[in-house]
């Protein structure tokens, strides 16, 4: 039978882990997603390759809208019910500079590590669950897997235009 410490201490690791967890995925696992973003010529960012509906650089505003979203509802739960409104999806398909481009990947990662650095801290309260039903760790779930899923498609639309 456990002592209550050794079931607090259990309880902690356990806590530690699925932060590690949730902060490698974040960042992309074994592809880092902002490294990915960064190797992406911007000059071919703004192809729609037949048959899609959207480029590199309209992905990369639908991932960051929803994270925004999403980052927003764990800043402040109580205030952000709707955590899944419509998608955003840019209707410009071209960055209109180099410079653009790599400001929103700079934004990007930026609100990525605000989202990180709410998981690590151990003060947050991940598995509350808030005013909507959701906690704070469905948020960052959903965040990862949202760009995830998007990062699939720019990085076969990559390869399909010849950046990697």
């Amino acid at each position: 039978m456990k002592t209550d410490f050794e079931s607090i201490h259990t309880a902690q690791q356990a806590d530690s882990l699925v932060r590690a967890q949730l902060v490698e995925l974040l960042e992309g696992g074994f592809a880092p997603n902002v490294i990915l973003l960064r190797e992406f010529d911007y000059r071919k960012a703004g192809i729609i390759l037949d048959g899609l509906h959207f480029s590199a650089w309209i992905l990369l505003g639908h991932i960051r809208a929803r994270q925004q979203t999403l980052l927003s509802f764990m800043k402040h739960p109580e205030q952000n019910v709707d955590v899944w409104p419509d998608a955003h999806w840019p209707e410009n398909h071209t960055p209109e500079s180099e410079q653009e481009w790599h400001q929103a990947i700079d934004s990007y990662a930026q609100e990525l590590n605000e989202m990180i650095s709410l998981v690590k801290n151990p003060a947050t309260d991940l598995f509350a669950v808030q005013p909507n039903g959701k906690t704070l760790s469905w948020a960052a779930m959903t965040t990862l897997h949202h760009t995830g899923y998007h990062i699939g498609q720019l990085k076969t639309i990559g390869r399909q235009l010849g950046v990697w």
